[in-house]
């Protein structure tokens, strides 16, 4: 079995934002034609609290490939060399299950959730619009 292995170096050398906002109009449409099957997070809560675990699994028909993004949260990092969220992603195809890779999820989320704000922002904002406000200070809004 040969697992492709990601780091957070290699994912944004390898994802740019615009090219991930191809991909993901590709994959919502795919997911309004239920080619694309995204059932909502899964979130564990250590019993003090202090952090917990998010499962958000998935698999695309047209691409033949499932996957589960598993992150870590815990809050209490801030101001830790650790980030508050880390995780990674886990690829699999699904003629036989046979895993494909293992992503650092920091660096997908960092390029994934800006490129799908920038999508929305292009396909639902008026022609005439010309200002844009980004609330929050996260990874995602740098």
């Amino acid at each position: 079995m040969e697992v492709l292995i990601l780091n957070q170096t290699q994912v944004q050398a390898l994802l740019p934002v615009s090219e991930c906002m191809e991909v993901m109009a590709a994959i919502l449409k795919s997911l309004a034609e239920a080619k694309v099957g995204m059932p909502l997070r899964s979130v564990m809560w250590l019993p003090d609290k202090r952090g917990a675990i998010g499962m958000m699994p998935s698999y695309s028909l047209d691409l033949k490939i499932m996957g589960l993004k598993i992150i870590s949260v815990f809050p209490g990092n801030h101001g830790t060399p650790y980030d508050s969220h880390q995780g990674a992603v886990m690829l699999f195809e699904t003629e036989n299950g046979r895993p494909l890779a293992l992503v650092d999820a920091s660096a997908i989320t960092a390029i994934r959730t800006p490129a799908v704000s920038a999508l929305a922002t292009r396909l639902l904002a008026r022609p005439d619009a010309g200002d844009l406000a980004i609330l929050g200070s996260g990874i995602q809004a740098r």
